[in-house]
C-alpha cells in the first residue's frame, strides 16, 4: 500500500515557514541547494510539514534532558 502524503512534525517554525515560502532568499541563501528539495516536495503535496510544540515532539525524547515528570 502506497501512502499518498507523509505528515512531518517539526518544532521549528522557521523550517515550516521556509518549506512554504520561497521568498526567504536573502536570509537563507547559505542553505545548500540539496536541502531545497523539501520545499518542492511540499509544493507537490508529497509531504505536509506541521508545527508541533517541543513538549509534544516524541523525536526529542532522547536528544534533550527529560525530567522524571515527563516520563510518567
Amino acid at each position: 500500500m502506497k501512502q499518498e502524503r507523509y505528515d512531518i512534525h517539526c518544532d521549528s517554525q522557521s523550517a515550516v515557514d521556509l518549506s512554504k515560502n520561497a521568498m526567504y532568499h536573502s536570509r537563507t541563501k547559505h542553505i545548500d541547494v540539496r536541502y531545497h528539495w523539501l520545499r518542492q516536495a511540499v509544493e507537490e503535496q508529497q509531504f505536509k510539514l506541521e508545527k508541533i510544540h517541543t513538549d509534544e515532539n516524541a523525536a526529542d525524547m532522547m536528544t534533550k534532558v527529560v525530567t522524571g515528570g515527563k516520563l510518567q
